[in-house]
């Protein structure tokens, strides 16, 4: 059973029952569920016909939801689109893991006897005073001078 029968079948009826041969596959059990979920049916029973297959039903999904979906499809056959949507894109592959740590690079020991090295250079001074210091400045070591004399007349 191809897709375009599968989908005349689910016209709008209430319940839908589909019929599928002896040796049919479960990917096509699986296509006819999926056509199905795509114009709002959900699969009530699927029986065994005996010799002749299976019989798959399928009941009309009143759900706002599966209306939506139905409305959505019906828009998407009428434009020429297939039956169901396109599959999702596939999620961008996992980040690749991190390059090996490079081994440690040997450097060269100074030679005794060889020329000095130069020293490292001095740190740089500090931004800002330490946050013990004082804030207000120290008392001075000598007394104030005295007040002038006062001006007589």
């Amino acid at each position: 059973m191809d897709d375009d029968e599968m989908r005349r079948r689910f016209d709008g009826a209430a319940r839908v029952q589909l019929m599928f041969r002896r040796g049919y596959t479960s990917a096509s059990k699986q296509r006819a569920e999926a056509i199905g979920h795509a114009l709002g049916y959900r699969p009530v029973i699927a029986e065994s016909a005996g010799w002749r297959g299976i019989r798959l039903t399928f009941a009309r999904d009143e759900a706002p939801d599966a209306r939506r979906r139905r409305e959505l499809t019906i828009a998407r056959l009428r434009s020429g689109g297939p039956v169901l949507p396109p599959t999702e894109t596939p999620p961008p592959p996992a980040p690749l893991p991190p390059p090996p740590a490079a081994p440690p690079t040997r450097t060269a020991r100074p030679r005794a006897g060889g020329p000095p090295s130069a020293p490292p250079p001095p740190p740089p001074p500090p931004a800002a005073l330490p946050p013990n210091r004082p804030r207000i400045p120290p008392k001075p070591t000598v007394p104030p001078p005295p007040p002038p004399p006062p001006s007589g007349s």
